[in-house]
């Protein structure tokens, strides 16, 4: 799943120029099966500059940031990865482009093979702290990346580095306009959740990057490889639980 796994790439290093607007909702069900919705907007410009990143970057394979938008080539990478689409709909206003996509999946295995999320990602599912809850965690760059981000932040956070400081502050320059959201639903009503997060819902937890949000080199790093995590009611879950 290369093109959607580059991008997701590209995107979660936050260091895409000009507007950049990405929304996932994933919807699980008792029975582990759900359905991913996916929207994004983005510039041509910006489309550009993620073809000279990874070009440079050497990520491998062709590096087509644009494969979203093809909606035969999305749908066929869907279904290899065990998903069954149910709509896409692209379209190009002035020197945007804007892409929705909306696919099934059957269980909780598949989920974890989401290729809008790309290669990286882990997906977990495990017993709650409690009887009768379950916890559910996503890292969108996988949970080694997590825990080095979290160390690198914690490091940035007592030392002070001059070249560390000017990087981010070219960096913050290019964020005007971004704004990723992460909208998890589940099926028993959520208890906790981590502070990357809000509850939006009974059932329902948003995760919300914006420009403004990035603060400092320490915020910008942590948004690297975030985990995103919640502890919800699971005794209607029809699924085993590790």
């Amino acid at each position: 799943m290369r093109c959607f796994a580059r991008f997701a790439l590209a995107a979660s290093l936050l260091s895409l120029p000009g507007c950049l607007e990405i929304e996932q909702t994933v919807t699980l069900a008792a029975d582990g099966s759900g359905r991913l919705e996916f929207a994004m907007a983005m510039r041509e410009v910006t489309i550009a500059e993620v073809r000279q990143a990874g070009a440079a970057a050497q990520l491998g394979g062709a590096f087509d940031p644009t494969a979203v938008f093809d909606k035969e080539k999305t749908e066929r990478e869907l279904v290899a990865a065990g998903f069954v689409p149910v709509s896409h709909v692209a379209e190009q206003n002035g020197s945007r482009r804007n892409v929705k996509l909306c696919a099934t999946f059957a269980d909780f295995a598949t989920l974890q093979r989401n290729p809008v999320n790309g290669t990286q990602a882990e997906w977990e599912l495990a017993k709650g702290p409690k009887a009768g809850t379950a916890k559910l965690t996503f890292y969108p760059q996988g949970r080694a990346a997590w825990i080095a981000a979290r160390d690198k932040a914690e490091q940035l956070r007592d030392e002070v580095d001059p070249i560390v400081a000017e990087f981010f502050r070219k960096r913050q320059q290019q964020l005007a306009g971004l704004d990723l959201a992460l909208r998890i639903a589940v099926p028993g009503e959520v208890y906790m959740w981590t502070k990357n997060m809000s509850k939006t819902g009974e059932r329902e937890v948003t995760a919300h990057v914006r420009a403004a949000d990035i603060r400092t080199p320490e915020d910008l790093v942590r948004r690297l490889a975030p985990r995103f995590e919640l502890i919800f009611d699971a005794r209607g879950l029809d699924l085993a639980l590790e």
